[in-house]
């Protein structure tokens, strides 16, 4: 039977109650979002029939009640009350957990009392041997001291002296002895007293959950679902490039952390793709309402304004695009929402661990690998694959660590990559390829360019060196100016005819393709005249 939680539950009028009984929920399993969290707990219990009152202690303080639902097995629920400040109802019974904590500060309480007394008992020597000292010392300047066998009286004062400082010293040392490692008892008699003040008064960031329920004799069961907001996940990932074997290896894992204020231990964990703390419909379209003006009436009015009530309109979010994760070996649809599960439980502590579970390793195609050189803004090539999404799903955008021959290169933030859709993908500079971009006539023209009084030309070499002991494809990328007027014409030549032009789209731009071998340059000589009516001023 499923209820939805009250903030304030009607406890007067559930039945009367026979006993009160606590249970321990911890969180057995979670699905986390993006942002937040599905939270499971989990608890079980001999109940008997009848009706009784039931507590499940060590809640966070901020759990809503709204979003909370509690199921049953083997019992019937009643009214449910989230309460805070104090762990259970007056007169309920000692837990075993509280039981077990007292008798812990019992035992300890004890060994430091026994510690304390053995200490005791040997500094008693120490005491007596000082003592027997100032007797001797006594004895030895009184009238008798003088009279009769001093000889043999000294002898006697000596002897037992030297056997009391003994004496003494010994016992001053097993004291020492037994002194040793009483901060530690101290220590874990300190934290002993702590946990069972933990579990009598509640932390002020913890609840419990009251349920009024009816027993049919036997085990019960409750399971309790409730809604966290300081809990995440996010892919991450490695890209691990082979070149002599032309490979290319991403590996998928997941990064998880919560900060719920209770420790996850043994949790069954679950990543959602859904988003149910962000916008769950579109945004509403409001009359936009324009008005004119006179501005000879001085009456500065804006040119359209909004309607008062489109001022919520203008601060609403902006919607999400919701995007999708699949393995095949652990993820599982519900509609269009992917979800992980991971198949071992983990531990995940608040606040503390920043988790990465390993999700898979794929495959990618390496279609191209060349050095990709830009000797307009670089002094090196890079080395670049051209690649594809090879799988049946997205690759959702997180941050990735580029790793060349077993080498961690760099680091870079995928972005959202359909199935089917290309990559490119740099993995560092190749530093033996050297690039240069000069212009011959610099010191007759400032900038390698030529103005005339309605012309301007420009000339540029581009040089690739390679100077390392491998062979290369090349792809060699420069620009030259666009006019987007009809009076303004840019003409341009170049050595070597390009391989592609406005690649992608992009105006104004040369690709080159060419093979590179070990110890060979690439020269590219490119002239570029740009031409304007008289009395016209270029600019750009």
């Amino acid at each position: 039977m499923r209820f939805l939680l009250s903030t304030v539950a009607i406890l007067a009028t559930a039945p009367a109650l026979a006993d009160t009984f606590e249970v321990q929920a911890p969180v057995t399993a979670a699905t986390l979002y993006p942002q937040g969290a599905s939270v499971i707990r989990s608890g079980r219990l001999d109940l008997p029939a009848g009706s009784h009152q039931l507590v499940i202690p060590g809640l966070p303080a901020d759990t809503d009640p709204a979003g909370m639902r509690v199921v049953a097995e083997g019992a019937t629920i009643g009214a449910v009350s989230l309460q805070t400040g104090r762990a259970l109802p007056d007169g309920a019974p000692d837990t075993q957990a509280i039981k077990d904590a007292r008798a812990e500060v019992e035992r300890l309480e004890r060994a430091l009392r026994d510690r304390d007394a053995a200490v005791a008992a040997i500094r008693a020597e120490v005491e007596a041997s000082e003592d027997l000292l100032s007797f001797l010392r006594t004895l030895a300047s009184s009238d008798n001291a003088t009279t009769g066998d001093v000889a043999g009286l000294t002898d006697m004062v000596a002897g037992r002296m030297l056997a009391a400082r003994r004496a003494g010293i010994e016992a001053e040392t097993r004291a020492l002895a037994a002194e040793q490692g009483r901060s530690e008892d101290e220590r874990l008699l300190n934290d002993a007293i702590a946990r069972l003040d933990a579990l009598q008064e509640p932390r002020g960031d913890q609840a419990a959950l009251v349920l009024a329920v009816e027993g049919q004799g036997g085990p019960a069961q409750i399971t309790v679902t409730s809604n966290a907001d300081f809990a995440s996940w996010r892919p991450v990932y490695d890209l691990r490039l082979d070149q002599q074997a032309k490979t290319l290896v991403l590996e998928r894992g997941l990064m998880v952390a919560q900060s719920t204020g209770e420790d996850w231990s043994g949790v069954t964990l679950t990543m959602s793709t859904s988003r149910p703390s962000g916008q769950s419909t579109t945004s509403e379209v409001y009359p936009r309402v324009v008005r004119a003006y006179d501005p000879r009436a001085g009456v500065a009015e804006r040119a359209y304004a909004p309607e008062p009530m489109a001022d919520a309109a203008l601060a609403a979010p902006v919607a999400e695009v919701e995007a999708v994760v699949v393995d095949a070996a652990s993820v599982d649809f519900q509609g269009t929402t992917a979800v992980y599960r991971y198949a071992a439980p983990v531990d995940l502590r608040s606040s503390v661990d920043a988790l990465r579970l390993k999700l898979d390793s794929r495959d990618l195609p390496v279609e191209v690998l060349v050095a990709e050189a830009v000797p307009l803004y670089d002094k090196a090539a890079y080395l670049v694959v051209d690649t594809k999404n090879p799988l049946a799903e997205v690759i959702l955008p997180g941050p990735a660590a580029l790793y060349n021959d077993g080498v961690m290169v760099g680091q870079m933030d995928l972005s959202l990559t359909a199935a089917g859709d290309e990559m490119q993908l740099g993995f560092g500079p190749i530093d033996g390829i050297v690039l240069d971009r000069r212009t011959p006539d610099r010191e007759s023209a400032e900038g390698g360019l030529i103005r005339r009084d309605a012309s301007m030309t420009e000339t540029a070499v581009l040089e690739a060196k390679n100077l390392t002991g491998r062979d290369y494809q090349l792809r060699m990328i420069d620009q030259v100016p666009v006019s987007e007027q009809k009076e303004v014409v840019v003409d341009w030549d170049a050595s070597v005819e390009p391989t592609e032009k406005d690649p992608d789209g992009k105006r104004g731009l040369l690709v080159w393709e060419s093979e590179l071998a070990a110890g060979a340059t690439q020269e590219i000589t490119l002239e570029t005249t740009i031409r304007w009516p008289d009395g016209y001023v270029l600019s750009n």
